[in-house]
């Protein structure tokens, strides 16, 4: 599969939107797969589609805002050991055509807090001279996502990700 978005949908749901997401993506690509993961609430789908198309439609599909909860079009994954692992990455994805960015990190099964993880980020976007904050509007974003030492990052335009 070429494309892979994580989603986070109401805690003991996963099992009835799982066939919904499929059912909404079914005429965009008729070989997506929506896999459960070992963490509750989280799913993750994978398409032959690029993933920000994916996440477009999954944010404007007729699912309740708090039912789907959050949606990320992985942009980069691998593994990781340590928060440097994931710094890397990021700071070789910023978008030079964002002015600020939200951040955010969920690092599930992971001994690197959200917090660490998030602060760190943010110090590393600004000092490439970008303003980074955890809530506000902004008009780029920074999301990684951890599950287990199994990780995706998405940088770049708020529009494809809700958080």
């Amino acid at each position: 599969m070429a494309g892979k978005v994580l989603i986070t949908v109401k805690s003991s749901f996963e099992y009835y939107l799982r066939q919904d997401i499929k059912d909404h993506l079914f005429f965009f690509d008729q070989d997506v797969k929506v896999s459960l993961t070992e963490f509750r609430g989280v799913l993750i789908v994978e398409s032959m589609k690029d993933p920000k198309d994916i996440a477009r439609l999954l944010i404007n599909a007729p699912i309740p805002d708090d039912v789907l909860t959050s949606v990320v079009p992985i942009i980069i994954e691998g593994s990781y050991n340590v928060l440097n692992d994931l710094l890397g990455h990021v700071r070789d994805s910023i978008d030079h055509g964002c002015k600020a960015f939200i951040v955010r990190c969920r690092l599930r099964g992971s001994s690197i807090g959200n917090d660490e993880c998030e602060k760190a980020v943010i110090t590393l976007v600004r000092n490439f001279g970008f303003h980074a904050v955890h809530r506000g509007d902004t008009d780029c974003a920074i999301v990684i996502e951890g599950l287990g030492n199994w990780f995706g990052i998405y940088v770049g335009p708020r529009f494809f990700v809700r958080v």
